[in-house]
């Protein structure tokens, strides 16, 4: 061999060894990135639209926090002479007045208009203390005191009102907070038990600075009273313990004009972003409360301290496993075309099979329209990290991601059809970094962004409702960022196609250019690079995964067939014996054929059965056509 030769050969062989393999790269990170995708949908479907139990949610002052939702905030003082006897009690006065009050958000007069029947209601209570035997604060029953009333109120609907009641020149003080409970007679059933707004109260140190705490230690005596049309009854007292951080327990109040009563808690309903996560407990009978974050403007850093077991609602309607499977298993079949046939080729067959379907676009298509649904509950899952479900914040946005990793080189092929994308791994770098960026943005940015601000309850059932105010300003990031990557994708194969010298020119006597019908590749590919090489003769040789282009495929040294018929040759060759191989063959019947000889097509074709290809014969090397 002259060494010019030579040296062209040793060129060429060396520049195919840095691209050979990419489409086989290129589609296993497409299987991976359709298992990540096909198991995130499993999960996610089996949680969408049915109730699930997540456990215990534990919400403190200082993490997995809980920020009451406030309307309108009512903040007031007032006093009552316990001397004078109130005669002109309003008969229709409840606690349950203070619980439900609902104002529009930012409604001042509403608050304004609501401030008198607050005062009346506050100061029954504290008349109430003198029906308390054993009270731990007597001098708050004597009739000459006058009691100053501290109290605040949320005005959202389902309220976390909360007073303060103090003497002057006395350090102690008592707080009282109106929560809704279920309580029935010791000696009666549970069947028999009443739904009422109930007043916890207990003695806590004087606070001059306080806005709404309740905290007292785990001993101290809580009392429970009762307004109702104008009247106070006592319930009965129990020790703190029983109705905080104790959720779903039925605790016993002793001593109240009734006798011993028990008493639980009622199950709240929850709701984020329009009902499209609901959040089902029983939580404790009587939270703690702080105010020392709160922040007026915001509405944020009323927060609470409590438990409760909680079953999760996510409504999902974008949610199709079936499909995820299905392009999971289309993956598959293709990686095992890929890794037959095309094993050392440099074009991937992923990218090209899903840009001629609608599977892939379909399920992008869903996965962005349902991204907020997903937004929603890695949001809510980020905020409670306490259920130690902490891969729940994940998991959406793998599966959005996956699904645009997959898609990222089917669209810049679509962008190019009919001609292939042979830089391969402009392909897979841009996968990768739409797939991180994606991830990221979803996971890393929205959620952590968002804040459960208060919201109107879509559903009549919901008692505390929320919006994540993050996702309508971020919803659309992840499709920008991603539809960004891939135009600058495709400007990247349009600046590569330019700047690469073409140092080997194809004759035209080429048979893969005969075949296709073209004079050149450019035609039918968007750069020549990694698709040529020379055979130790010095001739240009082309890759065999150009055949793509008309859906054709080399699957023995002496047959060319369509991609159609792929399938069977695939499932042909697992096929454990020959006897059952030549009864497959037959069942299937013949299928056309382009003959090869000498790596050349030839311009016969014919029909042929299964065993007649010889499909076993063709070895695991670099496959060119000359």
């Amino acid at each position: 061999m002259p060494s010019a030769r030579r040296i062209r050969v040793a060129t060429e062989l060396t520049r195919r060894r840095r691209v050979r393999g990419q489409g086989m790269a290129l589609s296993l990170l497409c299987l991976l990135f359709a298992t990540l995708l096909a198991v995130c949908t499993y999960v996610l479907s089996r949680m969408a639209n049915t109730p699930v139990f997540m456990g215990l949610n534990i919400e403190t002052f200082t993490s997995n926090q809980f920020n009451i939702p406030i309307n309108a905030l009512l903040q007031a003082s007032d006093s009552v002479l316990l001397s004078i006897k109130n005669a002109s009690v309003d008969a229709s006065i409840s606690l349950s007045d203070l619980h439900y009050k609902e104002c529009a958000m930012q409604d001042k007069a509403c608050a304004r208009a609501f401030l008198p029947r607050s005062n009346d209601i506050w100061r029954l209570v504290a008349r109430s203390f003198a029906l308390i035997p054993n009270f731990d604060q007597p001098r708050f029953q004597n009739a000459t005191q006058t009691i100053k009333i501290q109290h605040i109120n949320n005005l959202s609907g389902w309220n976390k009102a909360t007073a303060q009641f103090s003497l002057a020149e006395h350090d102690v003080a008592i707080t009282c907070m109106p929560r809704r409970a279920s309580f029935y007679p010791a000696a009666s059933p549970a069947s028999s038990a009443t739904v009422d707004t109930l007043a916890f109260c207990s003695q806590r140190k004087f606070d001059p600075d306080w806005i709404c705490e309740n905290d007292v230690p785990l001993d101290a005596n809580t009392y429970a009273i009762q307004v109702s049309h104008g009247q106070a009854t006592y319930i009965g007292v129990a020790a703190r313990r029983q109705v905080y951080l104790n959720p779903g327990h039925v605790a016993t109040f002793t001593g109240g004009l009734h006798g011993d009563m028990r008493l639980g808690p009622v199950e709240a309903i929850d709701e984020y972003d329009g009902g499209i996560v609901q959040v089902l407990a029983p939580w404790d009978v009587l939270p703690f409360g702080s105010c020392a974050t709160l922040n007026t403007a915001t509405g944020l850093g009323w927060l609470m301290d409590m438990q409760g077991y909680v079953t999760l609602l996510w409504t999902c309607e974008s949610i199709f496993f079936q499909s995820a499977l299905v392009l999971w298993l289309l993956t598959v079949y293709l990686v095992l075309l890929q890794f037959v046939f095309l094993r050392h080729s440099v074009i991937c067959c992923v990218p090209v099979y899903l840009s001629k379907n609608v599977i892939g676009p379909v399920i992008l298509l869903l996965s962005f329209y349902g991204d907020r649904s997903l937004q929603t509950l890695s949001t809510y899952m980020y905020q409670n990290p306490s259920f130690g479900k902490a891969y729940l914040v994940y998991i959406g946005p793998a599966q959005l991601a996956s699904i645009v990793g997959i898609m990222t080189g089917t669209l810049i092929q679509i962008w190019f059809n009919p001609r292939l994308v042979t830089q391969t791994w402009l392909l897979l770098v841009a996968s990768v970094v739409n797939w991180v960026l994606v991830f990221c943005l979803e996971a890393f940015v929205v959620a952590p962004e968002s804040n459960a601000v208060p919201s109107t309850c879509r559903l009549a059932t919901s008692i505390n409702c929320f919006a994540f105010d993050a996702i309508p300003r971020l919803y659309w990031l992840s499709p920008l960022v991603s539809g960004s990557v891939v135009f600058v994708a495709i400007g990247c194969v349009y600046l590569n196609a330019k700047s690469i010298p073409y140092t080997v020119r194809v004759p035209r006597t080429n048979s893969v250019l005969q075949y296709l019908g073209v004079s050149n590749l450019s035609s039918v590919t968007t750069s020549i690079e990694g698709c040529t090489s020379t055979n130790v003769n010095g001739d240009v040789v082309l890759d065999r995964g150009l055949l793509l282009v008309k859906n054709m495929l080399h699957v023995s040294d002496a047959y060319v067939t369509r991609t159609c018929n792929v399938q069977y040759e695939l499932f042909y060759r697992l096929l454990p014996s020959a006897r059952l191989q030549r009864i497959f063959s037959q069942l299937i019947g013949s299928v056309l054929v382009v003959h090869v000889h000498r790596k050349r097509i030839q311009q016969t074709s014919s029909y042929k059965h299964l065993h007649e290809l010889n499909i076993s014969g063709m070895p695991h090397t670099p496959g060119y056509l000359s």
